[in-house]
């Protein structure tokens, strides 16, 4: 590696050399308050004589040794592509600008073009292809035809403003000519440029998850292997995602692989990681991306697959969680291995899994722990087959205990019926489901919004049809679903009498779910209760508990109950831990006071000042001027030492244990599954 304090005037002026921004570059994405910023400051170093230069960056390149020549020179820009696009736009403006013909020349042949060159390598700057056929044009002085909604073409113009608004096109040449920058040349037989890449791009505007994981792909490679994956493979994943998806997609696809979901943050060091340990060739792993990506790209933007439906329902209650397991099953279904019976009737489930979930408030991050694994538990099982592939995922979820329960019938009643419906965050879909089940026409969600019947605020007219007891039913049944339904013009119906609301109805709703209404001759707790339980009807035929698939399966292959921090009241006696994640990382242990200890001492050596703190915090005394955890040893019955002059009391059964581990957990700011334990019989 070679760093050099340099002009950028000189920099740029080198004869018979191109600047290249490699495909796995994202595009030229500088604003305006970006090129504001440079104008400025080359206008205040232009009138500022005793400044000499203005320190405007560092640019990294490799030389490109596919095309190093005597005649031509190349460098593949690793950093700085932002800078140097920008200058060669301002130098671009300030040449159409200058009315000095001598001085057109220079900056037209010093800095934008190779003058003795062939067409193809004329120009000085090669962006990336996108970027490319605007910049060509723009240099050719073709504004006809060229996208003038390119960053390209925006940001020249407004240089081109800027300078004619000025007027002094000598001072801001001068001005130019005061620019400096470090360019580090990389040589690619000794340098690791991804390395450098990463260490420089470690400060300033971070790089997405999907900007590093392009380049990480394609950076080490030459130029013309760079085009031909791009274009082949990368290209084409971003196509068919769009490029904000591929941190999700690449999240998802490594949960395929290993079982477990990488931390949203580190999900590139994560897929190094996995090329690195199954030293997989570049090819071989982009071709079986973009395959993947044909099926995400079904998840994200559903259209004409026989699952499009189903796909449709699962988008619209935002459970991103099961995409890896889906991944895998519309996989099976393409390879034919699982037909399209099993195929819907797996989707189906998932449906009526989640929905009753969401209904019954169960935590939706244990499905991280459901859905990443369960692929490959399904494959696991000795007596598996895909012609039954339905009956085996539903037997393994309704297996589960603790925070990955499957509602059975009872309790989706219960929740159902009772609870404030109009809170939940995915209750306009949950009506919408109800309002188009059955019917031959559906229902657009988009037209519709929640209505309640009783109104939010109740006149008087409303007082006297409820009675007495007015206050006490509307503060109970307002948010109830009973009382809930859907609406193309909330403003007609408002705090609309009863009746009125019903003719009103009658004349302008075509929707099912207002027939109760339409039909009521009074409205009250009564009749919230019977229109609850009689939606409630239909929504256990549209969410079912299939307990008619169950398969009857070896104890061994049935799946272990695991909780997390959101589960209260768990009783473990006559269970046996077999292991628990703390902040995402897996101890297995033996038995609930081994669990106990290594827990403590994880989160005493992960933060002391808190560690100190529950010294003397009250929570932690027991009977008899006893403590759970103390500096003193014989102020526990049977003392274990987690650090020097530091005890917790272990002659506890295993539910205080797990009461003090979930309370110790919460003083150390954790929540939902930071903590999860796994146990079984």
């Amino acid at each position: 590696m070679k760093a050099t304090q340099i002009s950028i005037e000189e920099f740029l002026s080198k004869s018979k050399t191109r600047f290249i921004i490699p495909v796995y570059q994202r595009n030229y994405d500088w604003k305006e308050k970006n090129c504001l910023q440079l104008f400025d400051d080359i206008k205040n170093i232009a009138v500022d004589y005793n400044k000499k230069s203005h320190f405007m960056g560092s640019i990294v390149y490799v030389s490109n040794s596919d095309t190093y020549s005597i005649d031509l020179s190349e460098y593949v820009i690793i950093d700085g592509q932002q800078r140097l696009t920008t200058i060669t736009l301002f130098l671009k403006a300030l040449h159409d600008v200058f009315d000095d013909t001598e001085i057109k020349d220079e900056i037209l042949e010093d800095f934008l073009i190779n003058k003795r060159l062939d067409e193809k390598n004329k120009l000085k700057l090669k962006p990336i292809k996108k970027d490319d056929e605007v910049f060509k044009k723009l240099l050719k002085n073709d504004f006809d035809t060229l996208d003038t909604n390119s960053n390209i073409y925006k940001n020249y113009n407004f240089f081109k403003n800027k300078i004619q608004n000025f007027g002094d096109c000598g001072s801001l040449y001068d001005g130019f000519k005061k620019l400096s920058i470090v360019h580090i040349a990389l040589n690619r037989r000794d340098d690791n440029p991804q390395l450098i890449f990463e260490s420089i791009n470690s400060t300033g505007v971070s790089l997405s998850q999907s900007d590093l994981i392009r380049n990480f792909l394609l950076m080490d490679k030459e130029a013309d292997e760079q085009i031909e994956l791009f274009e082949k493979y990368w290209f084409k994943i971003e196509e068919n995602l769009t490029s904000e998806n591929i941190s999700n997609f690449i999240r998802d696809y490594l949960t395929v692989k290993q079982n477990k979901i990488p931390n949203k943050d580190d999900t590139y060091e994560a897929f190094k990681l996995f090329v690195y340990s199954q030293n997989i060739q570049t090819k071989d792993l982009l071709g079986e991306l973009l395959e993947y990506s044909k099926i995400y790209k079904t998840f994200l933007f559903p259209h004409n697959e026989v699952y499009a439906q189903n796909l449709k329902n699962l988008k619209q209650l935002k459970i991103g969680v099961v995409y890896p397991f889906l991944l895998s099953v519309v996989d099976s279904f393409n390879k034919q291995l699982l037909n399209e019976k099993e195929l819907l009737r797996t989707l189906e489930i998932i449906e009526s899994y989640i929905a009753r979930r969401m209904v019954c408030n169960k935590p939706t991050n244990a499905l991280n722990k459901v859905f990443a694994p369960f692929f490959s538990d399904i494959l696991e099982i000795p007596t598996f087959n895909f012609e039954n592939f339905s009956k085996y995922f539903a037997t393994i979820l309704f297996s589960k205990r603790g925070s990955a329960i499957f509602p059975d019938d009872e309790e989706f009643r219960a929740d159902f019926t009772s609870r404030d419906a109009y809170g939940l965050k995915n209750i306009k879909f949950i009506l919408l489901r109800l309002e188009n089940k059955d019917n031959n026409e559906k229902v657009d969600i988009a037209t519709l919004s929640i209505e309640h019947f009783m109104p939010q605020t109740l006149t008087n007219s409303w007082k006297a049809k409820l009675g007495k007891n007015y206050e006490i039913i509307h503060n109970q049944y307002l948010h109830n679903i009973g009382n809930l339904s859907l609406s193309g013009d909330n403003t007609t119906l408002g705090n609309k009498s009863f009746e009125e609301k019903k003719k009103i109805l009658n004349v302008k709703s075509r929707l099912k779910l207002n027939q109760y209404f339409i039909n009521a001759t009074n409205w009250d707790e009564t009749e919230i209760n019977k229109r609850a339980n009689i939606l409630f009807e239909d929504a256990k035929v549209l969410w079912s508990y299939p307990k008619e698939l169950e398969l009857k399966l070896n104890s061994k292959n049935r799946d272990k109950e695991f909780y997390t921090l959101d589960d209260y009241d768990v009783n473990v006696t006559n269970k046996k831990p077999i292991y628990f994640e703390l902040r995402k990382k897996k101890h297995l242990v033996k038995s609930w006071n081994d669990l106990y200890v290594s827990v403590v001492k994880i989160l005493v050596n992960f933060n002391w000042s808190i560690a100190i703190s529950l010294l003397t915090d009250d929570d932690f005394s027991a009977r008899k001027q006893q403590r759970i955890i103390s500096k003193i040893k014989s102020d526990c019955r049977k003392a274990e030492e987690i650090k020097e002059n530091y005890f917790i009391e272990t002659n506890l059964n295993a539910n205080q244990m797990i009461t003090y581990i979930n309370l110790i957990c919460e003083k150390f700011g954790l929540s939902g599954d930071d903590f999860v334990y796994a146990i079984k019989e």
